[in-house]
């Protein structure tokens, strides 16, 4: 085994920008003599196993016949259920041998365990899952489910399905039955799918009857909810709560909050998840969730650093805590909890570090979470003298009381971007390439896509673009590339790739929000590298 306690993202760029635990070895080597059922196939001979215990992957590394880098490529990438491998071996029957550390570091991990990873060649068992509309509400409430999801890469299977609705018996061998749930209560659904074989896998999901979700709605009147614009301007908000079971809504268990997140990983808008972000949204728990700091640290209980309860209560009415811990956070160090120094996170903003931070010193109740009222005005100015890179994050949710259930949270959150939108913050693109931070390859009917766009507000568009030699037209239509078109350009060609203009465009509002769909025009012929794209904005 070879431990590559540094960064290795120079030899291996695929691997990311931190190595520190990152391990290698073994090599497989194929026997075709080898009687075995479990050995790995022959296309992995010769390949070294890459395992890192931080980011909890495998990789399979080809070398050349000079042991030259060739490739390296994932090794279960989606089936791999991986504890955080710290060694790996080659059994004898050509199965590996993996010893899983667990998942933090320090503690004697429950998790912890030493799995065999058997090759199947044969048959493979089926992927039970479920999924079903309204498993929230009042009795009796009928909920159809459905099985569509479950697959079996062994396609030819004939699949069976065995449902448990509301105890250990079979209530259903359908595969996309309808039950109705006569009581209130919280019930554990579960599906049973088998092969002919006899190989079977379970799903579960939870079904509550005698309740029902509250209803949080986020208005922005006569404001735009899409976009955020350079100088400081107010938001101006209101927070709207419904219930069916709670007559009077309780102010208190309503909660608004505002946060800036300063970059978009990679400045690409799609890998934020800006058409996923649900739930109620914590940026510092959302920070420290998506970093590695987790692999050192638990909220109640030591590890090789200290808990993060500990640490709130320590730093408990110290004013320049918040300001200390950030800066450690970025730049490392130790000396307070132990001989074990925390690791540096350059790559962390400040703003980052500090909402991390802030959730941190906040879980002892000392330092209770910012909380904006049900309506009011807002002041949207963090992102001003910044690289226009970041997003603010509106989000509301009520909390109810309970029906004769557990009570239940609905939330609502609205994300601003900004209203320069950089090529490669587009959400979708369809006969486009990405190429750096520009589109380009552009043709006949190619067209880009932004999503939830609301265009009150907005008067006109700016392109900054190139062409070499062509000029075009630009149709913006609504919700599909053959909808109600709300703005034309007919641009002219720069006469060189690396001539950029802008020029200006009208736009109309539909009304609401949509998906715009940037088309590109040229009938005749020749009508293929018709653009280049750095960004359009939205103007008021």
């Amino acid at each position: 085994m070879i431990w590559y306690p540094y960064n290795r993202s120079a030899e291996f760029p695929e691997l990311g920008e931190s190595g520190r635990c990152a391990m290698g070895g073994p090599v497989y080597h194929f026997d075709p003599n080898l009687a075995s059922d479990v050995k790995l196939p022959a296309y992995y001979d010769k390949a070294i196993f890459f395992y890192d215990w931080m980011r909890n992957w495998v990789f399979a590394v080809r070398l050349d016949e000079n042991y030259n880098y060739k490739r390296l490529e994932a090794f279960m990438p989606t089936r791999g259920d991986f504890r955080r491998p710290v060694d790996m071996e080659i059994g004898p029957e050509g199965a590996i041998y993996m010893l899983e550390y667990g998942s933090v570091y320090g503690i004697d991990n429950e998790d912890a365990r030493l799995v065999k990873i058997e090759y199947n060649a044969g048959n493979r068992a089926p992927v039970a899952k479920i999924t079903a509309k309204d498993t929230i509400g009042l009795a009796p409430l009928k909920v159809a489910f459905s099985s569509a999801k479950s697959y079996d890469f062994d396609e030819e299977d004939k699949l069976t399905y065995e449902w448990q609705f509301e105890g250990k018996s079979v209530a259903s061998r359908e595969a996309n039955p309808t039950h109705i749930f006569e009581k209130d209560g919280i019930y554990q659904t579960i599906l049973k799918v088998t092969d002919p074989t006899g190989l079977s896998s379970y799903d579960t999901l939870e079904v509550k009857v005698g309740n029902t979700l509250p209803q949080v709605a986020i208005a922005t009147p006569g404001g735009n909810s899409s976009f955020f614009f350079p100088t400081q301007t107010p938001l101006k908000y209101e927070v709207n709560v419904k219930d069916n079971e709670d007559k009077v809504i309780d102010k208190k268990k309503v909660k608004v909050s505002l946060n800036y997140i300063p970059k978009v990983a990679g400045g690409n808008e799609s890998q934020m998840g800006h058409q996923q972000i649900t739930g109620t949204f914590n940026l510092g728990k959302s920070l420290m969730e998506g970093s590695d700091c987790k692999a050192c640290h638990q909220i109640n209980k030591k590890s090789v650093g200290p808990a993060f309860m500990e640490v709130s209560k320590r730093y408990r009415g110290d004013k320049g805590a918040l300001t200390r811990l950030a800066n450690k956070v970025i730049t490392g160090g130790g000396g307070v909890w132990g001989e074990h120094a925390m690791n540096a996170h350059p790559q962390l903003a400040r703003e980052e570090a500090t909402e991390i931070v802030k959730y941190v010193l906040s879980l002892s109740n000392q330092q209770p979470d910012v909380r904006l009222p049900e309506k009011g005005t807002a002041t949207l100015k963090e992102h001003v003298g910044k690289p226009q890179e970041g997003r603010y994050i509106l989000t509301a949710s009520y909390t109810d009381k309970g029906g004769t259930i557990k009570p239940l949270t609905s939330s609502e959150t609205l994300v601003l971007r900004p209203n320069r939108v950089d090529a490669t913050s587009v959400d979708m693109v369809s006969n486009i390439n990405r190429q750096g931070k520009r589109l380009g390859s552009i043709h006949n009917r190619s067209y880009f896509v932004l999503k939830n766009i609301d265009l009150t507000g907005i008067k006109q568009l700016t392109y900054r673009y190139a062409s070499k030699d062509k000029d075009a037209m630009i149709e913006v239509h609504v919700d599909s590339p053959k909808g109600q078109v709300i703005s034309t350009l007919n641009y002219k060609a720069t006469g060189n790739w690396n001539t950029f203009q802008e020029v200006v465009s009208p736009i109309l509002n539909p009304g609401g929000k949509h998906d715009l769909y940037f088309v590109f025009v040229k009938k005749d012929k020749p009508n293929d590298n018709l653009f280049s794209l750095d960004w359009v904005e939205f103007g008021k």
